[in-house]
């Protein structure tokens, strides 16, 4: 299995995350996704975006898949038995992937938004309420018991988030010297960010340990002036 990255993606990050988490071998290879070479554009069916992730078949072809989550589901139906991220009650793996849909249109693109808005005012106010609004959704959906969402055992609704959750912790503290409320639900959010910070899978994944936040931060500094890329922030 071949994983096409980018080290500072989050939606990279989660594929990488899972295929760590549940001790699948893959190949790790680091792609410029905006170079739309042809060779990219037809290992990413015309997407040039990460994560790609591409498997031979015994019949001699490759299967690929694109879009972080649909690479989570994937991952889990290709060994299932091997650490699985998605409960086997489908009432309850519906549940998960409907907080995955939330995360996407509900938090990432007012995160972006909020971050590529380097002027104070409305703008910028509403991105952050927004995205406040869709963190406070899944903080109240996440098990009390815990420390993840689902409980005492990681799930695809920790690694999809979590890549987000530590970009909004370091780079809108450090571009918009912003810091998530503290107090009543938060401590629950608190308790699974801390959590989240110690998962082997997301150690593994954040590369040059004592230097990714800085080098993340460097990496945004485009779209903290409201560069860098455009389609981050659709809903």
């Amino acid at each position: 299995m071949k994983l096409y990255s980018a080290w500072y993606c989050p939606f990279a990050q989660r594929a990488w995350m899972a295929l760590v988490h549940k001790g699948i071998d893959f190949e790790y290879i680091e792609v410029d996704p905006y170079d739309k070479s042809e060779w990219w554009l037809d290992i990413s069916r015309g997407a040039a975006l990460v994560p790609v992730v591409v498997q031979s078949n015994n019949d001699g072809g490759e299967t690929t898949i694109v879009e972080s989550n649909r690479i989570l589901e994937y991952l889990e139906d290709y060994n299932p038995e091997k650490t699985p991220i998605f409960s086997g009650n489908p009432n309850q793996r519906a549940e998960q992937k409907y907080w995955m849909d939330h995360i996407s249109n509900k938090i990432t693109p007012y995160f972006y938004r909020y971050l590529k808005t380097p002027e104070a005012g409305n703008q910028q106010d509403e991105s952050r309420d927004k995205m406040l609004e869709g963190l406070m959704a899944i903080t109240r959906a996440m098990s009390s018991e815990g420390p993840y969402f689902s409980g005492e055992r990681l799930s695809a609704v920790d690694i999809a988030l979590f890549p987000f959750a530590y970009r909004i912790n370091s780079l809108l503290g450090h571009y918009r010297n912003y810091a998530l409320p503290t107090g009543g639900t938060w401590e629950r959010y608190r308790r699974w960010y801390d959590a989240m910070l110690g998962v082997p899978a997301f150690k593994a994944t954040a590369t040059d340990h004592l230097e990714y936040e800085n080098r993340l931060v460097a990496h945004y500094l485009p779209y903290s002036r409201g560069e860098g890329q455009t389609d981050v922030t659709a809903v």
